[in-house]
Order: C-alpha cells, then sequence, then structure tokens
C-alpha cells in the first residue's frame, strides 16, 4: 500500500499591494520635481542676466587712406646760408609776418642776413614733398594721381644750411577746401560712401573730421574717389598721406542685444522683469547694427529693466 507525501507548494503567491505601498515612488518623484522645478528657476535666473535699459550708441566703422590736395604756396631761400624759422610748424602767420631768416654765408655778404615774409595768410609748415604746385585744388581736373608712386619728405630743420632758391617752407591755406584722393577696389570700398551723398564722421589720429564724397570715377576694378574735408584738425595738414577711420553707419537711442528681442505673432517685443517675474511687452524695432537693437516703446526708460538672454524665459516666470 503506497503511501501518498503532501508536495509543498513552491509557486510564490502574489501580495496585493496596497496605497500604502506606491507611497515612497511618489514621495521619490515629487521630490525630483522640486528639484528640477528649483534648479531650472536658478538656471533661468542665471541665463536671463537682468539689466536697465540704458541710452547707446553703436556705430561702423571703415579705414581709408588718401593723399591730401590743399592750397599750399612754397617760400625759398632768397640767399645761401643757415636758415632760422621765426615761427613754429602749425602757426598761423598772418599776411607780411616775419617766417624765417637766412644768414647768409656767400663770399661778400657773410654774415648778412635775408627775411622771408609771408606773400598771404596761412599756417606755417616745414614738411615739404615737392608737390605742392602738382596736387592743388586748381589741378583737379588734370591731375594724374598714377604717377605719385613715391612721395619724398624734405623737410628742412633749424639751422640747416640751404641753397639760394631751395624750398624751406610753405604756407597751408587751412581755411580754404581741402580735398582726399582714394584709390580703392570695389570689394573694399565702403558701399554707404556711394550710397549717401552726405557728411560722414571720420577720425585721423584719433581727432574728429567731417568727410564727403566729391567725385567719384568709376575703373572697371577699382573706385577713384575724390573726398571734400571739413572741421579737420590744424596737424591734419601738415601731411600729405592719411589715414582715416570712418563712420559709415551709427545706431543710438535704447540699444538691446538681438536676441533680447521675442516675437509673438510676427510682432516684436522685449521680456521686462516685474516684480522679478518675465512680462512679455511689445516694442517697435527702429534700426539693427553690430549685434544690436535700437527699440522703442511705451512705458520704455532708463529705469526699465528687461530680460537680455530670454532663452529660457516664459511669460510669468522667475527672472531674478
Amino acid at each position: 500500500m503506497r503511501k501518498e507525501i503532501a508536495v509543498p507548494d513552491l509557486t510564490r503567491r502574489r501580495k496585493r499591494r496596497t496605497p500604502n505601498s506606491y507611497l515612497p515612488v511618489i514621495i521619490l518623484v515629487a521630490l525630483l520635481a522640486c528639484v528640477f522645478l528649483f534648479v531650472w528657476g536658478r538656471l533661468t535666473v542665471a541665463v536671463s542676466r537682468v539689466q536697465f535699459l540704458a541710452l547707446q550708441e553703436v556705430s561702423q566703422t571703415a579705414q581709408m587712406e588718401g593723399i591730401l590736395l590743399k592750397e599750399e604756396q612754397v617760400m625759398r631761400a632768397p640767399a645761401k646760408g643757415k636758415i632760422h624759422f621765426a615761427a613754429v610748424d602749425g602757426k598761423r602767420l598772418e599776411m607780411g609776418a616775419l617766417a624765417a631768416q637766412v644768414v647768409a654765408v656767400e663770399q661778400g655778404s657773410s654774415g648778412a642776413s635775408f627775411n622771408l615774409i609771408t606773400p598771404s595768410a596761412g599756417m606755417f609748415c616745414t614738411h615739404l614733398d615737392g608737390l605742392e604746385s602738382i596736387l592743388s585744388p586748381a589741378n583737379l581736373d588734370v591731375l594724374d594721381f598714377s604717377r605719385l608712386d613715391k612721395i619724398a619728405h624734405k623737410q628742412v630743420t633749424e639751422g640747416e644750411r640751404v641753397e639760394k632758391g631751395q624750398p624751406v617752407l610753405k604756407l597751408i591755406d587751412n581755411l580754404s577746401t581741402v580735398y582726399l584722393y582714394v584709390e580703392a577696389p570695389k570689394p573694399g570700398f565702403p558701399v554707404e560712401l556711394l550710397e549717401k551723398p552726405a557728411w560722414f564722421k571720420a577720425k585721423w589720429d584719433n581727432l574728429p573730421l567731417m568727410i564727403k564724397l566729391f567725385k567719384l570715377v568709376d575703373k572697371g576694378d577699382r573706385w577713384e574717389g575724390l573726398f571734400n574735408l571739413s572741421g579737420y584738425p590744424d596737424q591734419l595738414v601738415h601731411n600729405r598721406k592719411v589715414r582715416l577711420s570712418i563712420t559709415t553707419s551709427r545706431l543710438e537711442g535704447f540699444l538691446v542685444p538681438d536676441q533680447a528681442v521675442v516675437y509673438r505673432d510676427g510682432k516684436p517685443g522685449i521680456y521686462l522683469a516685474v516684480k522679478k517675474r518675465a512680462q512679455w511687452v511689445p516694442v517697435n524695432v527702429e534700426g539693427e547694427l553690430e549685434g544690436k537693437v535700437a527699440i522703442s516703446g511705451r512705458g520704455l526708460g532708463e529705469d526699465t529693466r528687461y530680460v537680455c538672454n530670454p532663452v529660457l524665459a516664459r511669460e510669468g516666470s522667475l527672472v531674478e
């Protein structure tokens, strides 16, 4: 007679999960969400960079090198001898003023002095180059600039021995029109100067002046331009070749970075920081230049605080 042995049921019974068993998971998810929201909020504040609106100006400049044309009158030594100047470079002399004196060293006249009296008013200058009678505004129509490869400076110094008839100084009429001749390849020529026949701000040696296109000639692969100069510093006219920095474009007003402008339904606007939270308001875009945008709008002023970088900002989000 066989005995039946009871085999225990090794199959696991499923435990029924109660609502309390999900509680740790829910708490963990809630904590993670809180941490994420906190970190996201701090990140939004850090990235947003809230600043005050400010009246600013940004400009775009172009470099231009050229040759000056001006009214110049050369004065020559009346005798062989040593030259002694009665003025310094840059001083304006009236007509009939003593410009220099030559003490003769020739036999029979040794020790005699000869005065150089100015025939007209002008700025005293000893920077000679031999082109004074050539590079004159009176010769504009007949000048051949292609032959001016080299400009040699021939400055006469105090006490130097000079020959009779030698150019020793010149008078520059700084009250008459001064021109700048420029030759440049078309790709490198500032197009703004071609499009707008107006006065542009410029600087030479960090000193201000104004420049305006007078005449332009198309030479195929390059432009030859003649410009009027105005309001230039006196030091400029002592040079023949000069390099100018010209402001070709300028933007002023309430300027913000271009990324600060956010479009909604095709309309531009910026986020203001109102009670530490982002609030979008519409604005008018007045112009763009060099990564800056000029804006205007109702209620905008220098006490307005805005979000510079709204990449993470949303309406009502914490920005500071």
